[in-house]
C-alpha cells in the first residue's frame, strides 16, 4: 500500500512537470500585459519600451504596455502584485522601487519579497560623483581629505529630494567614507546640476549619461564612478574601487519582474529571451546611448542581486533614518 502512493505520487509529480514544460513551450499564446510604475518617457518607461520591442518580435504576440505613475511606483507594483501568476503581466521596476521602497515607506498594501519573482536585472546606469571646479579635490582621495579636514562645510545636492536614490546613495557615500556632508534636497536633476554648475551646491551623484556633457564641457568635475567596471560613457573616470574606496558601488539598475508564483519555466523562457536581446547590437548600442549599461544573467543571479541591494539600501536607509509618506 505504502508503495502503490509512493507510485502515484512520483506519477503526479511527473505529470504536473510535463504539463508545466508543456505550458512554457506554447508560451505566449495570448498578449502579454507590462506593467510601467513611471511616467512615459522616462528612463523606466524607455527601457520598458526596449523590451516590448523585442519580445513583440520574438514571442509573435502583442504586448501592452500600461503606464501608472504614482506615489514612487507603489500604485504600479500594487497592481502587479495582484495580478494572476501565469505569466501573462510582467513589469519592470528600478533600484529605488525594489531596493529602497520597503524601507522608505510605511504598511504597503503588498510585500517586495514575497509578491515579486525576478526575471532580469536589465540594466544598471551607474552614479558619478561630480564635484563644482571650485572644490579642491582632482580624485577621491583630495576630496575625502577636504570632507575629513572641514566636516559639515560641504554639501551634495540629491536629483529627486528626500529619499531618492540620488539621496540615499550620498547616504552611503557618507558612512562609508565617515564624513559629514550636509543633503541639499532638489525636486529634479535640471535644478540640482544648475545649482552645481553655478557654485550654489559642492557635489552631487548623478546618472552618468546626465553628467557626460557638463563634464566635457568643464562644468562640472568627475571624482568616482559607481560601476564595478569604468563606464564605457565615461571611460576616464575611474571606479570608487580603483579610487581607495573598494566595495563601494551605486547604480539606479532596472529589473524585469513577475508576480510571485509564475511556473518557472516560463520565468525562464523570459529570462532567456531578454538575455538573447542584450546581446543585439542594435538593443547595446540604444542603451548604452543613454547611459545604461546592459546587464543580463539568470534567473537565479537576478534574484540574488535584488535580495542583496535590498539588504544594501535597507542598511542606509535605517541607519540615516529615511522615511517618507505613503
Amino acid at each position: 500500500m505504502r508503495v502503490s502512493k509512493w507510485v502515484f505520487w512520483i506519477a503526479f509529480v511527473a505529470l504536473h512537470s510535463s504539463f508545466a514544460q508543456a505550458q512554457a513551450d506554447r508560451y505566449p499564446v495570448k498578449p502579454i500585459r507590462m506593467i510601467v510604475p513611471a511616467a512615459a518617457a522616462g528612463p523606466t518607461d524607455l527601457l520598458a519600451r526596449i523590451a516590448t520591442d523585442h519580445l513583440v518580435k520574438a514571442f509573435g504576440q502583442p504586448l501592452v504596455v500600461e503606464n501608472m505613475a504614482s506615489a514612487g511606483g507603489n500604485v504600479g507594483l500594487q497592481a502587479a502584485s495582484r495580478a494572476a501568476p501565469d505569466g501573462y503581466t510582467i513589469f519592470i521596476a528600478s533600484q529605488s522601487m525594489l531596493a529602497m521602497g520597503p524601507f522608505l515607506y510605511g504598511q504597503l498594501p503588498f510585500d517586495h519579497e514575497k509578491d515579486f519573482d525576478a526575471v532580469m536585472v536589465m540594466a544598471a546606469p551607474p552614479y558619478v560623483l561630480v564635484v563644482n571646479p571650485t572644490v579642491a579635490a582632482n580624485n577621491l582621495n583630495e576630496l575625502l581629505a577636504l570632507l575629513r579636514a572641514q566636516p559639515g562645510k560641504f554639501n551634495f545636492a540629491s536629483t529627486g529630494g528626500v529619499g531618492s536614490t540620488s539621496h540615499v546613495v550620498g547616504e552611503l557615500f557618507k558612512r562609508v567614507s565617515r564624513t559629514d556632508i550636509v543633503h541639499v534636497p532638489y525636486k529634479g536633476d535640471a535644478q540640482a546640476t544648475a545649482d552645481l554648475i553655478g557654485g550654489q551646491v559642492q557635489m552631487m551623484f548623478t546618472l552618468s549619461a546626465g553628467a557626460a556633457p557638463h563634464i566635457r564641457g568643464g562644468k562640472v568635475r568627475p571624482v568616482a564612478i559607481g560601476s564595478l567596471k569604468r563606464s564605457s560613457a565615461l571611460p576616464e573616470v575611474p571606479t570608487f574601487d580603483e579610487s581607495g574606496m573598494p566595495g563601494f558601488t551605486a547604480a539606479s539598475w532596472f529589473a524585469i519582474m513577475t508576480r510571485a508564483g509564475v511556473p518557472p519555466a516560463i520565468v525562464t523562457r523570459l529570462n532567456d529571451e531578454l538575455n538573447r536581446m542584450l546581446q543585439l547590437p542594435e538593443v547595446r548600442a540604444r542603451l548604452l546611448s543613454v547611459g545604461a549599461e546592459p546587464a543580463g544573467g539568470t534567473v537565479s543571479e537576478a534574484a540574488a542581486f535584488v535580495r542583496a541591494e535590498r539588504v544594501k539600501w535597507g542598511q542606509v536607509i535605517r541607519e540615516a533614518n529615511i522615511r517618507l509618506n505613503n
